[in-house]
C-alpha cells in the first residue's frame, strides 16, 4: 500500500510539473522521418524510420517500460493505400536508475531510431505519397516528467516505375548496403 501511495504522489507531481511550466514530451524530442531510397521503385521492398532525437537532460521511456504506470514510446503506421507496412524495430533501451525509482529504468536517451519494413504495391501510382504515423512518448527528467503527448509524422516520399534507378541513402540509419544503387 505504501508503494502505491509513492507512485501515486510520484505521478502527480510529475504530471503536476510538467503542467506547470506548459510543457509536454512533445516539447523535449524532435523528429525525422528517414528512409533507406531517395525513390520508391513501384512494387519494392524498402525501409522507412523516425528518428527521435531526445533533448540533453532528458529520456523518453522504452517501448517496453518497467513499470506499469509509465508511457511507453509507441510508433503506430496508420494504413496507406498501396503500402503494406511492416512491425516497427526499436532499439535496444539503456537501464537507467534515476533517484525517483528504486530499481533502473527502461529508457532512450540521445537518438533513437524506430524502423520498419514496408512494401510498395505494384499498381501505386508514381508520384508523391506520404505514410502517416502516430508517435506515443512521454519525456522525463530526474526530477519530473512531461505530460505525455502523441504527436502526428509525415514520411513523405516519391514513387517511381518500377524499371528506374533508385539510390540506397541513410547508410547511417539503415547500415552499409544503403551505399549500394539499385
Amino acid at each position: 500500500m505504501r508503494k502505491f501511495r509513492v507512485l501515486s504522489l510520484f505521478a502527480a507531481l510529475a504530471f503536476a510539473g510538467g503542467s506547470a511550466l506548459g510543457q509536454s514530451s512533445a516539447d523535449a524530442v524532435k523528429l525525422a522521418p528517414a528512409l533507406s531510397v531517395d525513390k520508391v521503385k513501384q512494387g519494392s521492398a524498402f525501409q522507412m524510420a523516425v528518428v527521435v532525437n531526445v533533448e540533453n537532460g532528458y529520456h523518453i521511456n522504452s517501448n517496453h517500460p518497467t513499470d506499469t504506470f509509465l508511457i511507453g514510446t509507441a510508433l503506430k503506421v496508420e494504413k496507406t493505400d498501396g503500402i503494406t507496412a511492416g512491425l516497427v524495430r526499436y532499439p535496444k533501451p539503456t537501464l537507467k536508475k534515476f533517484s525517483f525509482s528504486p530499481k533502473p529504468l527502461s529508457v532512450y536517451e540521445g537518438r533513437a531510431v524506430l524502423k520498419f519494413s514496408a512494401t510498395a504495391a505494384p499498381g501505386i501510382s508514381a508520384g508523391s505519397h506520404t505514410i502517416h504515423a502516430k508517435l506515443t512518448v512521454q519525456a522525463c527528467s530526474d526530477q519530473a516528467c512531461l505530460i505525455p503527448k502523441t504527436v502526428d509524422v509525415d514520411i513523405p516520399f516519391e514513387v517511381v516505375p518500377a524499371s528506374a534507378q533508385v539510390n540506397n541513402i541513410n547508410g547511417d540509419i539503415f547500415g552499409s548496403a544503403s551505399a549500394r544503387k539499385h
